[in-house]
């Protein structure tokens, strides 16, 4: 029998293996295919890890810096401390719990956390500590080296950590950012060019996976990010910070204060402010005094846990807002700015019109009271103004009408957000045409109604005051590479003309007169023409009228003829029994221009007059002999008295109070001691007086009485005038001969 294959089978046979060899064949493709198209990032990705380690080179944030190149923030070179799980378990689990108890000790991490993160062996990748100095850097270098560890266990990387050196200056502003680049201010705003690219460290492993020498490494380096050149001014920003420090200290508010001063002509902001802020090195502490006390009873009382988390979130939130633009308030009177430039422009009133106000009106049955429950009497148009009359001020909304009103509210600025490069902008809640009867209309009218942003009310003043010109307001004047190019630049934008010259040239005027009448108000200093206007609002809102809180307001503008810069100050809820925009928020604004405008340039011009009642320097006088009679003559020569104490016979000056350099009043007193050389000299000294209430004419007589050179400031030109404040305090003893400053305002509107 014949057993061998016959020709059909051996075809059979050939059939089954060609297509055998063709399965394989496509099956081979199919995954080639697979590999090297559909799949071939993710193959490439598995190859890559297994020959090669790499890790992120954090780009450095751009610097910030004031107009003046003043450094706001910047970024310092820090590391991350990284241990690879995996590689340790690999090629050196013997050593894993030494390296644990190692970091643990250098890094001041748990040593429990570190083990338990080396208990994952599949990560390669985990950080023990962010943002290491280099001193600690070259710690964990020596650990490594003098004990053999394996390099890929356990390395270092290039990160950089924010620096704000001014801690808490302008923090409201400038804001943070976090890890995952979330945050506030312009930190937020500009993430995008002041994060930079991030590099990138390729290394390649041996075939025992270590790390193959420097020459097989490659490296992306980072590209820096942009910096900032602001139009903010350091300086003026301290000096506005301060004062509002000072204003939220002396009046016990409660809900913060807020300060802006912008450019009348092209709307860069030059300072802003929120106080109490927070420190950006460390943006999670609670700055606030108030709410450290709030956390504090919450947890004398006992209250769970997680309540105190949510009130310590709520509250550590909203220190981190800035309140010039992501919070809005009732504006009050400075509105009547507003209102009285849209009358003008439209012709609905004129100068030579008169107001009668008996003290309340009544509007559809609703009663509408001025601020003076005796009223006014019969006003112009300028005096409705200086008075802040609000029933003067509804009759001028009336005038107006509806659709006006809601013409020139809008054309303002208020319906829109400024567009100001900050992000959290808050929209303006306002009463719409349609919704607008004549009781809305008259309350709005005088400012007591609609609800707006600082930045949109300043922004509006200025245009008022400016030629009419609504501008954007801006921070950020440049944006420069790391080389110093020009990546971007700000040019002033005007956004509408919204009254003529003519009008705004009228509300100039008017507004000089409210900072000039009645020998001066809380905003008046000598020698410059100022202009503004005070606000103070009920919050009706949110608290009853038994219980009312209050929103103190002052917009002032320098040189009230042609200005210059426009400076809001808004403070709401003082406490301290002083609530009128007039005496809580001008003395801010007059304070801070008495120091700034010099700095900015903007010298004062007196008269005559007022070259007299100037302040004047002590000259210095110790060590005269007195009988050459020239130690006096210099005192009397610099238009101050001289007072000597002691004997003048062979005796020279030994000591002068106050002492030379002192600013102190014209025609005030220096102590003149003598003394031959060798007696100890017998300094006289006096009690400071409380001068807190009194006038400018009771303070004389408690300085006088007590011996003490008494330096007037605020609205010590004004006859109603209190004082509000002083430097030294009332009980304590000084030399005699002292000079004691003392603040007045005067607590009321009109102002």
């Amino acid at each position: 029998m014949n057993l061998s294959p016959t020709r059909s089978m051996k075809n059979r046979i050939l059939y089954v293996v060609l297509i055998g060899i063709l399965l394989s064949a496509v099956y081979i493709t199919v995954k080639l295919f697979d590999v090297s198209v559909v799949n071939n990032e993710m193959f490439s990705a598995a190859a890559s890890k297994q020959q090669q380690d790499s890790f992120t080179i954090k780009a450095s944030r751009g610097t910030i810096y004031d107009r003046n190149n003043k450094v706001l923030v910047q970024s310092n070179t820090v590391w991350d401390v990284i241990i690879s799980p995996g590689d340790i378990n690999e090629y050196e689990p013997q050593n894993r719990d030494f390296i644990c108890k190692g970091l643990s000790e250098i890094l001041g991490v748990k040593y429990e956390t570190l083990v338990k993160a080396c208990a994952d062996t599949e990560s390669r990748y985990y950080v023990a500590k962010h943002k290491v100095d280099r001193v600690t850097v070259e710690k964990i270098n020596e650990f490594i080296t003098k004990n053999n560890l394996k390099n890929v266990s356990i390395y270092t990387v290039e990160n950089s950590t924010r620096s704000y050196p001014n801690n808490e200056l302008a923090s409201s502003v400038l804001g943070f950012v976090n890890e995952e680049e979330n945050g506030y201010g312009l930190e937020m705003y500009y993430n995008d060019y002041l994060k930079g690219v991030d590099g990138r460290i390729v290394s390649v492993k041996d075939a025992n996976g270590d790390v193959m020498p420097y020459e097989y490494e490659t490296r992306y380096p980072a590209q820096d990010g942009d910096s900032l050149i602001l139009t903010l001014d350091e300086t003026l920003q301290h000096y506005l910070e301060k004062n509002l420090e000072l204003t939220v200290s002396q009046h016990l508010v409660e809900n913060r204060s807020t300060g802006i001063i912008m450019n009348a002509k092209t709307g860069a902001i030059v300072a802003m402010a929120t106080y109490p802020s927070y420190d950006p090195n460390d943006p999670s502490e609670i700055f606030f005094e108030k709410d450290k006390q709030i956390l504090a009873q919450m947890s004398a009382d006992k209250q769970k846990q997680e309540e105190i988390d949510a009130k310590y979130q709520e509250l550590m939130t909203h220190q981190w807002l800035n309140k010039a633009v992501s919070e809005i308030y009732i504006p009050g009177s400075v509105f009547k700015v507003v209102t009285c430039a849209s009358a003008l422009e439209e012709e609905a009133v004129s100068l030579e019109d008169t107001f009668y106000c008996p003290g309340v009106v009544d509007v559809e049955g609703t009663q509408i009271h001025c601020w003076s429950s005796g009223g006014h009497g019969t006003s112009t148009l300028t005096e409705a103004v200086i008075r802040s009359c609000n029933p003067a001020f509804v009759k001028i909304g009336q005038a107006l009408g509806r659709e006006k009103f809601a013409q020139y509210f809008k054309a303002f600025g208020f319906t829109e957000k400024t567009g100001i490069d900050l992000p959290g902008e808050a929209n303006s809640l306002y009463v719409p045409l349609e919704d607008m009867g004549i009781v809305e209309l008259s309350s709005s009218a005088f400012g007591q109604t609609n609800k707006v942003t600082p930045i949109q009310m300043i922004t509006a003043v200025t245009a008022a005051v400016n030629g009419g010109k609504l501008l954007t307001p801006y921070l950020v004047d440049k944006i420069i590479d790391s080389d110093g190019n020009v990546v971007k630049s700000t040019e002033p934008v005007v956004r509408r003309q919204v009254i003529s010259e003519e009008t705004s040239a009228t509300m100039r005027q008017i507004l000089e007169t409210v900072v000039n009448t009645n020998g001066g108000s809380n905003a008046y200093m000598e020698g410059y023409s100022i202009g503004g206007k005070s606000g103070t609002s009920e919050k009706l809102d949110e608290y009853s009228i038994a219980n009312m809180r209050y929103v103190s307001t002052f917009c002032a503008f320098v040189p009230a003829t042609d200005p210059e810069y426009v400076m809001l100050v808004v403070v709401d809820e003082p406490t301290s029994g002083y609530i009128y925009g007039s005496a809580v928020a001008a003395p801010v604004v007059s304070a801070v221009f008495k120091e700034g405008l010099e700095y900015l340039n903007i010298y004062p011009q007196y008269t005559a007059e007022e070259l007299q009642e100037q302040d004047v320097t002590v000259p210095p006088v110790a060590g005269y002999d007195y009988n050459s009679i020239r130690a006096e003559a210099l005192i009397i020569g610099a238009g101050l008295q001289a007072e000597i104490i002691g004997s003048t016979e062979g005796t020279a000056v030994a000591a002068q109070i106050p002492g030379p350099g002192t600013l102190m009043p014209y025609g005030g007193t220096v102590l003149l001691y003598m003394s031959d050389g060798e007696s100890e000299i017998n300094y006289q000294f006096s009690t400071v007086p409380d001068f807190t209430g009194l006038t400018v004419e009771q303070a004389n007589v408690k300085a006088a009485e007590a011996g003490l050179n008494l330096s007037v400031t605020g609205a010590g030109g004004n006859s109603s005038a209190v004082a509000i404040s002083q430097s030294l305090s009332a009980g304590s003893s000084v030399y005699k001969g002292s000079v004691v400053e003392v603040s007045f305002v005067l607590n009321n509107e009109t102002g």
